[in-house]
């Protein structure tokens, strides 16, 4: 098994929540901040098999958008789509 962390922007969050339960995946949603705009996210914790860990990154990369954070005179910045880590799991129980 592995845990999949979607680091997300608050604007996608709804539209990968609903894409992950429409292909029955759970998510745990949390409020987080941070990056370097210090600006709000969304992250996702999400449980699956590891031949499953594909499928939920493609709905992440097919969900989540890059857009501009901030205009200013040194240029533009482009807040990230997502941060997504991966990382083996143990064991996973819902009860």
């Amino acid at each position: 098994m592995k845990l999949v962390i979607a680091v997300v922007q608050n604007e996608d969050a709804d539209a990968i929540v609903e894409a992950l339960l429409e292909r029955q995946f759970r998510a745990t949603r949390l409020a987080s901040t941070g990056g370097f705009l210090r600006r709000g996210n969304t992250t996702l914790l999400i449980g699956v098999e590891d031949d499953e860990v594909e499928t939920v990154l493609g709905i992440v990369r097919e969900r989540a958008k890059t857009r501009v954070r901030q205009e200013s005179p040194q240029g533009t910045v482009q807040g990230a789509a997502a941060t997504i880590f991966v990382i083996p799991l143990e064991d996973c129980q819902r009860l």
